[in-house]
């Protein structure tokens, strides 16, 4: 769709959610179709790659400022963390390591820093770490649904 909500197409090949676009004009989301995996397509949904594949739920992937890694969160290992990929799907990481739901990372817009949800014994809490999973802290407490503010040049 144009800016001002003309010209809107559905993008009928793909079924899924969380989508963003990438700096090359593709479409980072989650699919429904294959299992909640990680996929990016090109923006009319033709040519779908899975950047993921496995038996786990993968959703709400984030691309970094600069394009090159995707943030994600996967149940992959029995619960719900924070994991980190390539653009290309290659050198996935996990950067959350505990017993409790950790959902929806967002990068900050210099590409240090990724807030994210997490459900806790004592509520749903917004944390933040460094892209590499250190320095893990609670960064606003009694809070959900945090995301970095996204300023187009």
């Amino acid at each position: 769709m144009n800016s001002d909500g003309s010209e809107q197409t559905q993008i009928k090949p793909l079924e899924g959610g969380g989508a963003v676009f990438t700096q090359d004009g593709k479409l980072l989301y989650h699919s429904k179709r294959e299992s909640y995996e990680i996929c990016i397509a090109d923006i009319d949904g033709s040519n779908i790659v899975r950047l993921t594949n496995n038996d786990a739920k993968e959703l709400h992937p984030d691309i970094s400022p600069d394009g090159k890694q995707v943030a994600f969160m996967s149940d992959r290992d029995g619960n719900f963390e924070i994991y980190v990929m390539n653009i290309d799907g290659s050198n996935q990481k996990r950067l959350t390591n505990n017993n409790h739901e950790d959902w929806n990372p967002s990068w900050s817009s210099d590409g240090s820093k990724i807030i994210f949800q997490s459900s806790e014994a004592d509520g749903k809490h917004v944390n933040i770490m460094n892209t590499d999973g250190s320095s893990a802290r609670r960064f606003i407490a009694n809070a959900s649904g945090a995301a970095w503010l996204k300023i187009h040049k």
